[in-house]
């Protein structure tokens, strides 16, 4: 969670430097590269990683999976980058972008992010959450810290903040790569195809999920202005960094849900779809409560309009990160065409009512159809989840309960940073007194 504050922070100054510095139209144009360079990597990489997640609680030879990670990631993320721009070069009109040559180096980020994506979840599996944090963690830093000492030399432009995004894009990926240190020799065909085969039953519910969360913006591309995306994707991204909370817990549990048996992996997705609904709450309630205020001053008066969309997002937000946990769950189900069918429901409702409300009330109704497919799909997923382990709905709603445990783990938190702040004075003094000078503390 610490972690993810700072990545938080550095987001945020990144975006408001970012948004500042182009203004609503190059902001649009940003997002719209971006968006484009990221449906084109949901597109195309079949689900492995969902593939990777229920195979690893059946598979004796895990090393296999890493080394499988690796060469996938690199194979498919390159051959999805070269589709994409062949698609762009022979009929633009497919493709609206600003510029064909940054939409080429936002496609460089597809390998980059598809073998870091497999790569880390190795590490979530196998518990080594912190290797990932640090990982993007170092990649925020450095995009934002770029993009500061660009604006500080008056060189900040839409190439450089595509070619910045790109880069930051391969960071999580080195630095994983380091970590899980795959072998080629650990490779395996059969696994591969095993692999390959599962994903793509998964496939079309990912790309659905995905597409849920942002052909919003395409279809906003299509039948409004550049302008109105950019204010648009303001709103969406300071809703996004709401679900925070939520990925953490899912990130951390997300072994013990795949390693334990059926009914211990119950009772942790009850406990923990409690927290995540109270934080969920408690994070998207104070967005909606600073955004009035927040925007103007933050990203400037032309970004006022990016209030109305986000409060409308927020039901969505609450219910997406409520069911978070419960979403891993039901990988153990291995029942991918269940999980498809779901979100290419809530997908294809939320596409039909963006077309007829967009030309209607623009932003606004863009807002309201998304966050209805938000919670179309976590109610969905909430009566499969209760279905087939016959807990009951209030188990899932929180209580007194996660408000005391939250109440103690900041105390503890708070103990801690006081505790740590006391002692290091005390350790320099006992260094003077004993001779010790210089080094880290014991």
């Amino acid at each position: 969670m610490l972690t993810c504050a700072a990545k938080f922070a550095l987001g945020a100054l990144s975006t408001v430097v970012v948004t500042r510095e182009l203004g609503p139209e190059r902001r649009g144009a940003y997002i719209v590269l971006v968006t484009i360079a990221t449906v084109a990597l949901i597109l195309a990489h079949l689900s492995i990683e969902s593939a990777h997640t229920s195979l690893w609680s059946r598979e004796a030879d895990r090393r296999a999976v890493a080394a499988n990670a690796l060469l996938l990631g690199l194979g498919m993320g390159g051959a999805c980058a070269a589709g994409t721009a062949l698609a762009a070069a022979l009929d633009p009109s497919v493709l609206p972008v600003p510029g064909y040559g940054l939409l080429l180096v936002a496609l460089l980020s597809i390998p980059c992010n598809l073998s870091g994506t497999l790569l880390n979840n190795v590490l979530v599996l196998s518990g080594r959450i912190g290797v990932v944090n640090w990982g993007g963690l170092l990649a925020v830093g450095v995009y934002c810290g770029t993009l500061v000492l660009l604006t500080m030399a008056g060189m900040l432009t839409l190439g450089w903040v595509i070619v910045m995004w790109t880069l930051s894009a391969a960071v999580p990926a080195a630095v994983a790569m380091t970590a899980v240190r795959p072998r080629l020799r650990d490779r395996d065909t059969v696994l591969a195809r095993r692999a390959l085969a599962m994903g793509l039953r998964y496939h079309p519910g990912c790309v659905s999920l995905y597409l849920l969360l942002r052909v919003d913006v395409l279809i906003l591309n299509a039948l409004a202005s550049r302008t109105a995306v950019g204010l648009y994707s303001v709103a969406v991204m300071l809703m996004d960094l709401t679900r925070t909370a939520a990925d953490s817990i899912a990130q951390v549990t997300l072994h013990q849900q795949m390693g334990g048996d059926h009914d211990s992996a119950t009772a942790l997705t009850v406990r923990t779809t409690r927290l995540a609904t109270l934080l969920a709450v408690g994070s998207v309630g104070l967005m909606c409560a600073a955004a009035p205020f927040l925007i103007p001053i933050v990203y400037g008066p032309a970004f006022a309009g990016s209030v109305s969309p986000l409060l409308a997002l927020a039901p969505g937000l609450v219910a997406l990160s409520a069911t978070r946990t419960l979403g891993s769950f039901l990988l153990r189900l291995h029942r991918p065409l269940v999980a498809s069918g779901l979100a290419f429901g809530a997908l294809v409702a939320n596409v039909a009512l963006n077309l007829l409300l967009i030309p209607v009330w623009g932003i606004v109704g863009c807002a309201v159809v998304s966050s209805a497919g938000y919670c179309a799909l976590a109610a969905l997923q909430t009566v499969w989840f209760v279905r087939v382990t016959g807990v009951p709905y209030r188990r899932l709603v929180p209580g007194p309960a996660e408000l005391r445990y939250l109440a103690v783990v900041s105390a503890r938190l708070v103990g801690a940073v006081a505790t740590s702040s006391r002692r290091t004075p005390a350790r320099q003094q006992d260094g003077v007194r004993t001779g010790r000078t210089g080094g880290p503390p014991d």
